[in-house]
Parts: C-alpha cells; sequence; structure tokens
C-alpha cells in the first residue's frame, strides 16, 4: 500500500504537515496491524519506510502515544498495545458519548456542499457494501468520521478519533469470531443510513441511526469478550 492510496482512502491531507503525514501512515499501519500488537517501534525503520524524516516521524509518535496508540514502556521503548477487551469496552464507552454528540451536530450544521460530499461517501459505502475489500472499508471509515468532525464544526470532537481506530483495529483483529454470529454488512449498511441521514440534514433520523449503531457495537464487544474469555480460546 503506498503513501497516495493511504492518504485518498482515509481520508488524510497529503498535502498536510509532515507530521501529519507521519501520523495518518502509522496510525493505519497499527489499525490493519501491519504493525502487530505488542510490537516495538524501530525508528528507523520507519524513516526508511515512509520517506519521511526522523523529526516528523518521532513527534507523530508521541502524538499517537498522547492518543493510546502507542505506548511507551520502560527499557522497550514505543510498542504498540495489545488488544485487550477490558480497554476496549472503555473506548466503547467513551466513543458513545463522543458518537451521540457528533452525528446530530454534523446533520445540523453541514453546509449542501458538505452534504454532497458525505452523500459521495454513502456512495462508496453502497459501492463496497459485501465485498471481501475491508482494509478500504475501513480507510473509508476513517474518512467518513474525518468528515463528520469537520462538518459539526466542533474541533473537540476530534477526540472520537483515536478511539475509531482502536476499535477499527479490535473488529479486524476478530473478524473471524465476530462472523460467527453477525454479519460483516451490518456495519456498512449502518454507516450508509448515519451518512444518508447527515446528509439529508435529519439531525434526529441521524441520531436514531447513531444510537441503534452504538446498541449494535456494544451488543457485538460484549459478545466477542464473552467468547474471547471461554478457557478453549485462551
Amino acid at each position: 500500500m503506498t503513501l497516495d492510496t493511504i492518504t485518498a482512502e482515509s481520508g488524510y491531507n497529503a498535502s498536510g504537515s509532515q507530521v501529519d503525514l507521519a501520523y495518518g501512515m502509522i496510525e493505519d499501519m497499527i489499525v490493519t496491524m501491519e504493525l502487530a500488537p505488542g510490537s516495538r517501534i524501530a525508528e528507523s525503520a520507519l524513516v526508511s519506510r515512509l520517506g519521511i524524516g526522523r523529526t516528523p516521524i518521532r513527534e507523530a509518535l508521541l502524538r499517537l502515544a498522547a492518543d493510546q496508540l502507542l505506548t511507551w514502556l520502560p527499557r522497550r521503548g514505543m510498542v504498540v498495545p495489545e488488544i485487550n477487551i477490558q480497554l476496549q469496552l472503555k473506548v466503547f464507552e467513551t466513543r458513545k458519548a463522543l458518537e451521540m454528540l457528533l452525528v446530530p451536530a454534523a446533520a445540523r450544521r453541514r453546509t449542501q456542499a458538505e452534504a454532497q460530499a458525505i452523500a459521495q461517501i454513502a456512495a462508496e459505502f453502497r459501492r463496497l457494501l459485501g465485498s471481501e475489500r475491508n482494509l478500504e472499508l475501513l480507510r473509508l471509515d476513517r474518512r467518513f468520521i474525518a468528515t463528520l468532525i469537520e462538518v459539526s464544526r466542533n474541533p473537540f470532537l476530534h477526540l472520537i478519533e483515536p478511539l475509531y481506530s482502536l476499535s477499527r483495529r479490535f473488529w479486524l483483529a476478530h473478524r473471524d469470531l465476530y462472523r460467527t454470529r453477525f454479519r460483516d454488512e451490518t456495519l456498512t449498511e449502518f454507516h450508509i443510513r448515519i451518512a444518508d441521514a447527515v446528509a439529508e440534514g435529519d439531525e434526529e433520523m441521524a441520531l436514531r441511526h447513531a444510537r441503534d449503531f452504538m446498541n449494535y457495537v456494544e451488543e457485538y464487544t460484549l459478545y466477542l469478550g464473552t467468547e474471547l474469555s471461554l478457557p478453549e480460546r485462551k
């Protein structure tokens, strides 16, 4: 996956700062588990892999650590955090509260031009519905959330972005187990409904779909937590 492809699919601005680019690329590597849970971060390897200087890479790593997408461990340095169900439940708890603010604010404040942009994202979700292009879906989801934050006109809501990153990684890591009870398509269908309501400026409907979506995410997160705690899965 090239830099241009990831920035185009995920909504990271290729014309942004080198720190922003580094953050976006490393975040993508964490979510897709190219950087595996528990692995140690080597600055020199990232400099070579991304073609970005050491100083922007270091600043991006500090931002990722502040967002809890990386962890600092004594004598090991920066590492990718393990996937932990108890932590994921706290991620969900916080994400749910922010989502209930984000989605209706976006529906209320979007301009007509922004409505068209969100409708285009909904069309892209429809194009991918039922496909096995999971990484493309995850990157489109990242672009969708970034767009909603911009449209909401509330910069504090950017706090939801790393929570979504951790949630995407959690889902991808346990996708096979998720599919023993749930459909991949359901997540995409929820995104389409939310995007359609926001594009139409229907704040009440957008909030309703967001609430239903969060209830669904809670249901499958608890299911995965229960299954993962079974002795035969340890």
